[in-house]
């Protein structure tokens, strides 16, 4: 999952209020910082390290819709929470807002396997870098003003 996502998903609620309304509050992905994906691009653009390579790339750890809203709200200096919703609101809300209904239905069967479940973590991105992934939270640091109204 890509961090930078949460911002579609996400910022125009915050800035609305402090209620995040969304299906599955127990989904868990790896959210990985678009940062971490622009070094590894260029590692393999400028260099041979990656040749025939597929690294599995994640962010450092495992976090749920619901902590991830929480972060949020902590780099804001405001309490947010997360509100969970039927899967079928979320869907007809992703469609309302653009999404084509296939790419709403699939996301949101992503997120019902993601439920309860702790996401996938690699250290690939840590590997390539030579040094550790970046964190949801200092994603959430450099992006606060996508946030705030």
């Amino acid at each position: 999952m890509f961090a930078v996502n949460t911002i579609a998903l996400w910022a125009a609620q915050i800035r609305a209020g402090g209620v995040v309304r969304g299906p599955y509050a127990a989904s868990a992905w790896a959210p990985i910082h678009e940062r971490d994906l622009a070094g590894i691009g260029a590692r393999a653009l400028l260099t041979d390290e990656l040749v025939g390579q597929r690294p599995v790339l994640t962010g450092p750890q495992s976090v749920t819709q619901e902590e991830m809203v929480a972060t949020i709200g902590d780099t804001l200096g405001r309490r947010l929470r997360y509100q969970e919703i039927p899967p079928e609101a979320a869907k007809q809300s992703l469609v309302e807002h653009g999404f084509p209904e296939p790419f709403a239905a699939a996301f949101l069967s992503l997120q019902a396997k993601a439920a309860g479940q702790p996401a996938l973590t690699t250290s690939e991105v840590e590997k390539i870098l030579s040094r550790p992934a970046l964190t949801f939270a200092e994603w959430a640091t450099d992006h606060a003003a996508a946030f705030r109204n």
